[in-house]
């Protein structure tokens, strides 16, 4: 192999590297309610008292930072001190997005042991046949910055979608009724703007969506879409709503009208509407707002299957 596809290896792994530890230690989540403050060395006297589990989220800590020292000694000539406090520095950056996020506890050991992989990493590297350094021109350092920071912009990228779509998938799942049937309509994650208007549609935390502002003229926005297979269905989620104000609407695409046709009646003038499909079909929520529209409305969109 040449001395130049040996670099690039590197050079990809390492973005890769980052952009794996960004999508476990922050991207994948979902969001927590509770978060705990660990303090140092918590997890070795949880290890001294028999919790295997511990010893190897210890070890995988360890392990995950390797690559990170390996590069940094490579690509940037690194030296162990160095390497350790970079993978400190990113270790922190972690723990603090997931304290503030929400997504996680700050835990001291984490910053501890992700700091020695990246140690153990650059050691490893000077210390055998890995030490021969990358020698790159500013140029190519910056190429290589450029394409570390790329990889990293596009994993936080799908990374947050994938995220949103999680949280949406929570929300929906708190309308779950007791019974255990499952509400199957998640939500499009992400606040709308109902362009033309100055409504507004946001999450709130039980599940349910808030729609506000006011409307000068008709308009619609999709909420959300889902394939449905043959059977019965409820649809239900707005009430005490006048008529020609604002509404939920569920509508299907028709290929050979080539257009989208109405499903249900709306919810909202009616509390809760019931259809059949007799083969699986596509499907969107929509919300409809009417001129002059005004209000504040509190609504929990749900699709039941019924038999």
């Amino acid at each position: 192999m040449s001395k130049k596809w040996q670099n690039t290896i590197v050079i990809l792994s390492l973005a890769a590297s980052i952009a794996l530890i960004l999508w476990l230690t922050l991207l994948s989540r979902i969001g927590s309610e509770s978060r705990c403050f660990y303090p140092p060395f918590w997890s070795y006297r949880a290890i001294l008292n028999g919790n295997v589990e511990t010893l190897i989220e210890d070890v995988g800590n360890i392990i995950m930072f390797l690559p990170i020292g390996v590069a940094l000694s490579l690509i940037l000539q690194f030296d162990v001190k160095k390497s350790f406090l970079v993978g400190f520095a990113l270790s922190l950056f972690i723990e603090l997005c997931q304290w503030f996020l929400w997504l996680g506890s700050f835990e001291i050991d984490d910053l501890i042991h992700n700091s020695i992989g990246a140690g153990i990493g650059a050691v490893v590297t000077n210390k055998t046949a890995l030490g021969e350094k990358i020698r790159l021109s500013s140029r190519k350092k910056g190429l290589v910055l450029l394409l570390i920071l790329t990889t990293i912009i596009m994993a936080t990228g799908f990374g947050y979608q994938e995220l949103r779509w999680q949280e949406m998938k929570r929300l929906a799942a708190l309308n779950d009724r007791e019974d255990g049937t499952k509400n199957l309509l998640i939500l499009a994650p992400y606040p709308v703007y109902i362009g033309e208007t100055d409504f507004n549609v946001s999450y709130n935390s039980d599940g349910s969506i808030l729609i506000e502002g006011s409307a000068d003229n008709r308009s619609w926005i999709e909420i959300g879409r889902l394939t449905l297979e043959a059977g019965s269905y409820s649809f239900s989620g707005l009430s005490d709503v006048d008529e020609k104000t604002i509404a939920i609407e569920l509508e299907y695409f028709n290929k050979d009208q080539k257009k989208y046709i109405r499903l249900t009646p709306n919810v909202g003038p009616i509390e809760e509407t019931k259809f059949e499909l007799a083969v699986p079909t596509k499907v969107r929520a929509l919300i409809g707002l009417c001129e002059g529209a005004e209000g504040s409305y509190t609504a929990r969109p749900v699709i039941y299957r019924e038999d």
